[in-house]
This record gives C-alpha cells, structure tokens and sequence, in this order.
C-alpha cells in the first residue's frame, strides 16, 4: 500500500511540474520576403537582405534560413574575418581575342570558388567559436542556437547583407510568430518604399553612368541612365553605387560574343578572366572605336563598391568614334544593358 501511495503522488507531482518546452524554430528568409520580391517593383529590383534583419530566439533554439536566389548564410567566429567569397586559384593561359591575339591578363590568377563560402561547414551549432555556412545550392539552412548572445550572419556574396540574432535565456519572453511576422510586413514596406526612390534616380552629372542605384540592401540591376549622348572623345566614367551590395562589369561587343561571356562568366574554375579583368592591359587607355580585339570588345573589369579588394569602383573609355553602342553586364547575365550615342 506504502509503494501504491508513493507512486501515486510521484506522479501527481509530475503533472503538477510545468512542461519542458519544446525547443522552438523560427524562420528567415535570405534574399526576399517569406512572400517573393518586392510587390510593385521593376524586375531589375532585388533585396540582398535577410527578413527579418534581427531576431529574437531563446537559448537551444533554431533559424531555418530559406535561401533565394544566389546567397550563402554564415557565422564567422568573433574577432576573424569572413572568407572571401572566391580565391586565387590556377593562372590565365592562352586567352585570345577575336583578332588571335593574347589578352595581357594570361599569367593572371583566375578567382576560384572559395570551399568555405561553397561547400557547407560546420556543426550547424552557432557559438561563435567556429566557422558555419550554408554553402551554395541549397534551399534551406537550419542551425540551432544553445548559448544565449548576440550573433551576425552574413552573406559571403552580397556586402553588408547580414542578420542579427539575439539569444536569450530559456526562461525569457521572445517575441511571437504574430509579432516576427509584423516585423517582417514592416521591413517589407520601408524596403518596397526604398526601391521605388532609388529608381527614380536620374544619373549623377557629367558624363557618368552608374551601375546600379542601391542602399540599405535594395539593388537595382540597371544602368542610371540607361540611355546617354555623349561627345566624341571625350572620356565617360562608369562607376558602382556607392552603397551597392553587388558587383558589376561594363561591356561592349556584339550581342552574340556577350552573351556566351555571360553563359561562362562563372564556371567550374572560377570567375572568366575576360569578364573579371579589364580588356586593355593596366595604364593603356581604354579607348573605343567598334573594332576593339578584333570585334569590338571592350570591358571595365569586374567594379564593386567595397573598399579593401582589388576591383575598382570605377573605370573609363573614352568614344572616339560616333555611333552607337550597346553595353552590357556580363556578371547580370547580359540582361542588364544601357545605350551609349556617340556624337561629333
């Protein structure tokens, strides 16, 4: 009877104990809004951003992270820095141009895929002591968060795209799945508000067309102008948005040559040497005249909008001859285009 009774009031007592909570997973979304791009926007408008851009979970909890488009998600331990997203690998041999002649970058690495940034890394346990990422490819990401915190995920491919995430102790209140989701509709609305200004843009003076018209995460993958009437000989600048997320080239050639650059811009080696590095060798003017290397091709360089790596923000050619000419972006798939006239 003793043993009846104990066990009965163990197990009273055990109904009377609150529950364990189920450790909980909240979602983020890389790249666009758990609902698609932007409402109301051009096609060339993209977000490189995490929504929500800050989080709050409990300790032991998880973030499934859904990956759109070409982004990667990882935490760097605290005081490194993040891998680039490519490196130098094997060396440019044997390019030519149209004409047969060598480009001046053979003997020049080719930027490789980085395997950190690719190929997933880690325990999928963020502490901030070792590296983990998503790596490439992939749709979704879940990682769990046993220590309470404050931690940034970035992505390796787009600059300053990055999430906070806030870990609290257990027996702390975190902001419901109501709450997340206003949150979100709220970065929705400043972000859709964002792009509609940036588009807007009309170029900046001069002669000067931007790649490009970008801020806080919002990227337009479009020439500001599109369109421009220029004088023979004189120089036009082509320059990144200051506060771009992505990278950029400018392109001149015909639309078939551009578009098999595009189809090859990124392959198994790495980024193409005739897309990454400018088609005239370094201190040689970049001038053009239609006929450049035997086709007509001339190319800017990779440009991005970062300080510290070797691409420039900005180059220029100078129009010697009136016409008019198509220009590309190779890295864009060639979709992103503007229109020089040329003038005497």
């Amino acid at each position: 009877m003793r043993i009846r009774n104990l066990t009965a009031a163990a197990v009273l007592g055990a109904l009377l104990l609150p529950a364990a909570a189920d450790a909980a997973t909240k979602p983020v979304s890389a790249g666009t809004p758990p609902k698609g791009l932007l409402p109301g926007l051009p096609p060339t408008s993209f977000d490189n951003a995490f929504y929500p851009k800050r989080t709050t979970i409990k300790a032991g909890d998880s973030i499934e992270f859904a990956l759109n488009g070409f982004h990667n998600v990882i935490s760097v331990p605290k005081g490194q820095q993040a891998p680039s997203f490519v490196i130098p690998g094997a060396l440019a041999s044997g390019v030519k141009d149209a004409a047969g002649a060598d480009f001046w970058f053979n003997g020049q690495p080719i930027l490789g895929p980085n395997p950190q940034v690719f190929g997933p890394t880690g325990d999928k346990k963020i502490d901030g002591k070792a590296l983990d990422g998503s790596g490439i490819g992939g749709a979704k990401w879940k990682v769990k968060f046993p220590k309470q915190g404050t931690y940034t995920l970035l992505c390796s491919i787009h600059q300053g795209m990055k999430v906070k995430v806030t870990v609290k102790p257990k027996s702390a209140t975190v902001p419901s799945k109501g709450q997340d989701a206003r949150r979100v509709k709220k970065q929705v609305k400043l972000a859709t508000k964002l792009a509609k200004k940036l588009d807007r843009f009309k170029g900046r003076p001069g002669d000067v067309i931007q790649a490009g018209s970008d801020a806080k995460g919002v990227a337009h993958l479009a020439f500001y102008p599109a369109a421009k009437t220029v004088k023979a000989g004189r120089p036009v600048t082509f320059t990144m948005s200051k506060f771009s997320t992505e990278i950029h080239n400018v392109a001149f050639g015909p639309d078939a040559y551009i578009a098999e650059l595009a189809k090859s811009f990124f392959g198994p080696e790495g980024l193409d040497p005739k897309t990454l590095y400018p088609s005239e060798a370094p201190g040689s003017p970049a001038v053009y005249d239609g006929t450049n290397h035997g086709n007509g091709y001339i190319n800017t360089g990779i440009l991005d909008a970062e300080k510290g790596t070797p691409m420039p923000t900005s180059q220029t050619i100078t129009f010697s001859k009136p016409g008019t000419y198509d220009y590309f972006c190779i890295v864009h798939g060639a979709e992103m285009k503007g229109k020089i006239t040329v003038v005497e």
